[in-house]
């Protein structure tokens, strides 16, 4: 099969074969139709303790159907064809960072137990989103009520838009989002969502703009100095997220944060049982996968889209197709 691998830092991505991976008697062997790029896959190839090793085959947001079934798989709920998507995990091991190769392959082994169909009124293509909107979909959740909440999203990149819907979703007061790259903003406008310039000042601008003080941040960028800055704007008794993933050292001011007397409150990833909601949700046409989706590639060109993406100007999710048609 044709995989793109991790060449090694400062270096793109190489389109190479590889063999199809075998799978046990517990897995599927899944033909990959759509693969996200995450920021994550981004991060992991940076020089530092995160870096996943050489040729490993990142991905870990796709869709696909059953091209073979594992012997104790064969038990009349799943079949060969079916269109499905997965939790990137086998047992307690990531699918896409290390041993386990990822999307960006055009076959990929999954755990049966971490499985779901996907709904015939459903494409590949938004179903590769299931994952990002499973990870808004975990925290929000994990923020408690949002309800007449006015919140605050640092980032219009795909995992907080996903926060953003899901918080207009379940009745939050006002969601504003902060962004500074205009093409990003321009999309969560699109999506109906008022957005601040993050060049500014964000926190007297939402008052202004909400007629509140923000009462939930979600932090989704992973930047240093990001939750600080949160701290500083953050209302007295107020809730933070830390959703992006910052892989490199960072400060705070306790004393700021004792102050007022804050909850920061930090996420991984999801549960099976985000991935069935979100897949309920776009069913209901609660969710529009395809809104957040600026780019289509090959997995040809998938090694020039990933370098573009560690500098982005008007990307937001970034898919590759594999289907080969």
């Amino acid at each position: 099969m044709k995989a793109a691998i991790f060449a090694g830092p400062g270096q793109p991505l190489k389109v190479v074969e590889q063999p199809i991976p075998k799978i046990d008697d517990q897995q599927m062997l899944v033909r990959v139709s759509y693969c996200g790029i995450c920021g994550t896959d981004i991060h992991v190839t940076r020089e530092g303790p995160f870096m996943v090793p050489p040729k490993t085959v990142l991905g870990h947001e796709f869709s696909g159907h059953i091209a073979a079934l594992g012997a104790a798989v064969e038990d009349g709920h799943f079949a060969v064809g079916d269109r499905v998507v997965s939790l990137p995990y086998i047992g307690k091991q990531l699918i896409g960072f290390g041993e386990n190769p990822g999307g960006y392959g055009e076959y990929i082994r999954v755990g049966y137990d971490l499985v779901l169909k996907i709904p015939d009124a459903i494409s590949d293509r938004d179903a590769a989103l299931v994952e990002p909107f499973a990870v808004g979909l975990h925290a929000v959740e994990k923020a408690g009520s949002v309800v007449q909440k006015n919140v605050l999203i640092i980032g219009a990149g795909p995992i907080g838009l996903a926060c953003a819907v899901w918080c207009r979703l379940r009745g939050a007061r006002q969601v504003l989002i902060s962004e500074r790259v205009p093409a990003r903003g321009s999309m969560a406008a699109a999506m109906g969502f008022q957005t601040l310039d993050a060049d500014g000042d964000v926190g007297a601008d939402f008052t202004a703009t909400a007629g509140a003080c923000v009462d939930i941040q979600f932090e989704c960028v992973g930047a240093p100095g990001m939750l600080q800055a949160c701290i500083e704007r953050a209302s007295t008794g107020g809730l933070i997220i830390g959703v992006g993933v910052c892989d490199q050292p960072d400060q705070i001011e306790p004393l700021g944060a004792v102050l007022k007397e804050l909850c920061i409150q930090w996420v991984l990833a999801y549960q099976l049982s985000d991935f069935a909601k979100t897949l309920d949700a776009m069913l209901a046409g609660e969710l529009d996968p395809a809104a957040m989706i600026t780019d289509v590639v090959t997995l040809e060109q998938l090694p020039a889209a990933f370098e573009a993406l560690r500098q982005p100007i008007d990307q937001c999710k970034v898919l590759v197709d594999l289907r080969g048609d």
